[in-house]
């Protein structure tokens, strides 16, 4: 079935709208969010009061302002200007760099926690490309060997773009790719930037441990858009969390079915602080 404005993602309908953009829940309201492709969720999460002004406990990481690298503290300019100086970065068409989009995706796991690490195949993989045709894709190339050694994936919604995928071989990451890469995004983008427009790298992370929003923050400038959190549960789980709730600083979240309870603890607890 599907449902508008809705999507699966990890136990959970979330809006395919943009963050700032109003929700449209008819379908939480009638139910019928229990009931979409893809899926079984056990809540549905979105979020409200977007770029509020004040700090809040949910938030969106964001880029609405031109990039200025001479803003800057020294270090980081060097840093930039090093990944600049060792990879090129371009717009490319997915179907014609298969296998290089696979033998990056590959290392760029290896690199990666255990716990986190999919499994993928190259027949899979083939698959998950022909679903691209929504997103501008980039990649870096090294200046020296012209190999492809990480990709981005980025979701134009009109008046923001989604930081969707960044991919990279972990070796190269000392040669300053992610600078390379943020900065080359960036200036594709710099021309769409009118005081209303923004990158968007997502929400607040829950589960994952990433820092990769912190670096966005210190070396591009990117901001939190603070706003609230609300959550919807399917019936029986709202009653469960209730009950589990003042006991979630002693459930174990490392791995499995653990880490999975103990992240919808932390969203309960983000609603309740958000007051929604």
């Amino acid at each position: 079935m599907q449902t508008a404005g809705w999507e699966y993602y990890n136990h959970a309908a979330i809006p395919t709208t943009a963050p700032h953009e109003a929700v449209n829940l008819q379908a939480v309201e009638d139910g019928s969010i229990w009931q979409m492709n893809g899926g079984k969720p056990i809540l549905a999460r979105w979020s409200y009061d977007w770029d509020c002004g004040q700090e809040t406990e949910w938030w969106y990481v964001i880029k609405d302002e031109p990039f200025d690298i001479s803003a800057l503290k020294s270090k980081r300019r060097y840093e930039i200007n090093k990944g600049n100086k060792n990879f090129t970065f371009r717009k490319i068409a997915p179907d014609e760099f298969t296998d290089e989009l696979f033998r990056v995706t590959v290392e760029a796991y290896k690199g990666w926690p255990e716990k986190y690490r999919p499994n993928i195949t190259e027949a899979g993989f083939r698959e998950t490309i022909k679903e691209w045709g929504k997103y501008d894709v980039f990649a870096a190339f090294g200046v020296e060997d012209g190999r492809m050694c990480g990709y981005a994936l980025l979701e134009d919604m009109g008046a923001s773009v989604n930081f969707t995928v960044l991919r990279t071989i972990p070796e190269t990451e000392k040669l300053a790719i992610n600078a390379a890469m943020v900065n080359g995004i960036l200036e594709q983008y710099k021309e769409r930037f009118d005081g209303k427009f923004y990158i968007n790298d997502g929400a607040r992370a829950i589960r994952h441990e990433t820092a990769f929003q912190d670096y966005l923050e210190k070396y591009f400038n990117f901001r939190k858009a603070y706003c609230r959190l609300n959550i919807r549960y399917k019936k029986g789980f709202g009653a469960a969390i209730k009950m589990l709730y003042p006991f979630r600083k002693l459930i174990p979240g490392k791995t499995g079915i653990g880490s999975m309870l103990a992240g919808l603890l932390k969203m309960e607890e983000i609603r309740r602080k958000c007051g929604s």
